[in-house]
């Protein structure tokens, strides 16, 4: 899919640590939206796992590869949850047992905690609410995770995200409000789709 207007790498965007190895990339979407999309490379560090059908589930909510990433059709922002590298140990991190030695703990599946993120955040907030209306930025955040055209059933978003093993949340703040979500990769699309 082509992304209209500028896109730009990471050392333009980004400052990072030496230590940070994500790729970072920011892009302007045709309506305006601006969209800083982050890839970590290190979530399937063996290599990409085999893409097999997950029974009951369609083919539009399978992710074939990292470029669905940038599909923000619906002018989202992604980014990889900024918590995962609390998550995780260090190789080589170890305890010490009762002789004083040193036991190395092994990482065992930290690729496989690792999930898919987007967020999004508006220029609204709790400043913007009319006089009458105090804390209407507050309210329209949670609407937003009641329904869809598309997806009219109450609380679907968040049934969705429970059954692949995601979250969600917003905040409101005084000029901005943001939405976040995580899922297992695979059903990114079909988490971005709601």
């Amino acid at each position: 899919m082509t992304v209209g207007g500028c896109t730009f790498s990471s050392d333009d965007v980004v400052i990072k640590s030496p230590t940070d190895r994500r790729l970072y990339r920011y892009i302007q979407l045709q309506n305006g939206l601006c969209a800083l999309l982050v890839h970590d490379p290190e979530i399937y560090a063996d290599g990409p796992l085999e893409q097999s059908k997950t029974p009951g589930v369609s083919e539009e909510e399978e992710v074939e590869d990292e470029d669905e990433d940038e599909g923000d059709e619906d002018g989202e922002d992604s980014e990889d949850d900024e918590d995962e590298e609390d998550d995780e140990e260090e190789e080589g991190e170890g305890e010490e047992d009762d002789n004083g030695e040193t036991k190395t703990k092994e990482k065992k599946g930290a690729s496989q905690t690792k999930q898919a993120a987007a967020a999004m955040c508006v220029g609204m907030g709790s400043f913007s609410d009319p006089f009458e209306a105090q804390g209407l930025a507050h309210f329209l955040e949670h609407m937003l995770f009641m329904g869809s055209t598309d997806f009219p059933d109450e609380n679907e978003y968040d049934s969705y995200l429970s059954k692949h093993g995601g979250s969600s949340n917003a905040y409101t703040e005084a000029e901005h409000t943001c939405y976040h979500f995580d899922v297992k990769r695979e059903f990114l699309k079909g988490a971005l789709r709601r």
